[in-house]
């Protein structure tokens, strides 16, 4: 493993982080372009997704807390990042309630914004479980196939490298996506297909993951929320869809009539 890219005298370069900030970057510019094509006020989802940085790594560091060490819930020890800890599904969840609070406010339409996002979630998301593996953390349970991997805080032997998994999962979800630009109907669609294809993906990738504690019906916490983003995903969907409010119309201004 490569936790520290580049080490000087005076700092150094750590690999998780350089590849956390690209991962984000990346999304942004995807997401800043989509919006431009949809004719959004850029400049406004610009600063949400500033401000939705902060937002998503506190709700990341609070889950993680929540979910591994209750008892560190303390003021000193909650922004003790240098000692690691950020839970994806926490920055999801707060990034996501901030972002409707947000949008409302300066009178954006919110499922547009969201599908934007949707666009450049999966690759900020290949990108951020590129550091997890350089950084060694994320590991799976033991592997007996050729492309096990050996991590250093895993133990003896090779071990699934569970990073990698999500890494491609989430690639897939990024072309899936693209390509079912043509087809949706509705706004929110694009945003509701990353959330649920993440969830399935997640779900079945976390049964390798080593580390995370089962909390409820033999399943960890990430299924389980997992499950729930599948569940509102595909209810979501259907309400839109129902709703016809928001129906994508054809792009009138393409059109010619033809005189004759």
């Amino acid at each position: 493993m490569y936790p520290i890219l580049l080490s000087t005298p005076w700092f150094n370069v750590y690999t998780y982080g350089l590849l956390i900030a690209a991962g984000y970057t990346v999304g942004t510019l995807i997401t800043l372009r989509e919006a431009g094509r949809a004719g959004l006020n850029r400049e406004a989802i610009f600063d949400m997704l500033i401000i939705q940085l902060v937002v998503g790594v506190m709700g990341s560091r609070l889950l993680f807390v929540l979910e591994y060490t209750p008892e560190k819930l303390t003021f000193s020890d909650f922004f003790a990042f240098e000692q690691g800890g950020l839970t994806f599904y926490g920055s999801v969840i707060s990034s996501f309630i901030f972002d409707l609070l947000y949008l409302k406010a300066r009178r954006i339409p919110f499922w547009q914004v969201m599908d934007c996002i949707g666009f450049g979630l999966p690759a900020g998301i290949m990108l951020a479980r590129l550091g997890c593996f350089f950084n060694g953390c994320c590991y799976g349970t033991v592997c007996s196939y050729p492309w096990g991997v050996a991590f250093e805080h895993a133990g003896p032997g090779l071990h699934h490298p569970t990073q990698l998994y999500e890494s491609a999962s989430a690639l897939i979800i990024f072309f899936l996506l693209q390509y079912f630009r043509r087809f949706r109907k509705n706004y929110g669609e694009v945003f509701l297909a990353c959330m649920g294809l993440y969830g399935f993906f997640r779900f079945f990738i976390e049964f390798l993951r080593a580390e995370n504690p089962v909390v409820l019906f033999g399943l960890k916490l990430s299924q389980l929320i997992g499950i729930g983003a599948i569940i509102f995903a595909i209810t979501t969907w259907k309400i839109i869809d129902r709703s016809r409010k928001q129906r994508i119309l054809p792009d009138q201004s393409s059109m010619s009539i033809r005189q004759e």
